[in-house]
């Protein structure tokens, strides 16, 4: 891990927890005089006193009290009856191997702009992995739609077929595999992406439902979903929780895959406490 990564862990801890700071350093202090004014009775000859003894009591108990406010940057959680392990942790979720889920709307949008903004991981996959091309990104999901009922929808701009919740594509683009699948609603006059937590829970139960069967065994990636343009309006702590219950509840109704990640975007970490997250889990 880097170095400014532990930095933002520490401090963050500091600022999250100075109570638990002090106490940790009081009593690991306590403790170590303690200890040694014991062993000191004990036996008088040994050179248990001095500045540098008592300045190494200081050092470690504020290396116990960072320790103890110190806050995980990658959290692991074992499925009861299942031995799927769900790992939480912040990268960039286009580095992860295995398939990575993408959320979009239910057209399956293509145009950079309106229809779809490019600082979304939706616009990303396009501008990123088709070059930006719509025509190339609507050849690959219709390849994987196809079949899948649909409904005519007339737009002045953006994709016509209107795919239900929860529908998913598998799409591959330069050895990165995704699965999009259908999370938000879309404006037609304003094209503006919505969803709520009932349009979530079922975009996310198609999500594995697709998964089950394509996935092969191999890694699903997942973002911190709902967290977006299209946001449900959550705390990111609790939007977290809430993927991570679905995640299991759907996994003790029939396994996933055997290894799922949530993988979390750096500037979230002054938000999600994923020391709440293990210490409610694990």
């Amino acid at each position: 891990m880097k170095i400014g990564n532990k930095l933002k862990s520490i401090i963050l801890g500091l600022k999250r927890h100075p109570w638990r700071f002090v106490v940790s350093i009081f009593l690991t202090y306590s403790a170590l005089w303690t200890v040694t004014e014991s062993i000191g009775f004990f036996y008088p000859d040994l050179p248990l006193q001095g500045w540098k003894v008592h300045l190494s009591f200081v050092l470690l108990s504020v290396l116990i009290g960072i320790i103890r406010v110190y806050q995980p940057r990658h959290i692991s959680i074992k499925v009861n009856t299942s031995d799927t392990k769900l790992n939480i942790y912040y990268d960039d979720i286009f580095k992860q191997k295995g398939y990575t889920a993408i959320a979009v709307n239910e057209y399956f949008d293509s145009e950079i702009g309106l229809p779809v903004s490019e600082n979304t991981l939706h616009g990303m996959v396009i501008k990123e992995y088709f070059g930006g091309r719509s025509e190339s990104f609507d050849a690959a999901v219709s390849e994987d739609l196809n079949g899948i009922s649909f409904e005519h929808i007339e737009r002045e701009q953006g994709n016509r077929k209107k795919y239900p919740i929860g529908t998913t594509a598998k799409v591959m683009a330069n050895q990165h595999k995704f699965l999009l699948f259908a999370l938000s609603h879309t404006n037609t006059e304003t094209f503006k992406a919505s969803s709520d937590l009932p349009t979530m829970i079922v975009a996310m139960r198609g999500l594995f439902d697709y998964s089950r069967n394509c996935t092969g065994g191999e890694r699903l990636n997942i973002p911190l979903l709902g967290s977006g343009i299209s946001g449900v309006g959550l705390p990111a702590t609790q939007l977290l929780q809430l993927i991570v219950l679905i995640i299991i509840d759907e996994t003790k109704k029939q396994q996933i895959c055997k290894e799922i990640d949530l993988v979390l975007h750096e500037s979230r970490f002054g938000e999600i406490d994923l020391e709440t997250i293990k210490r409610q889990w694990i």
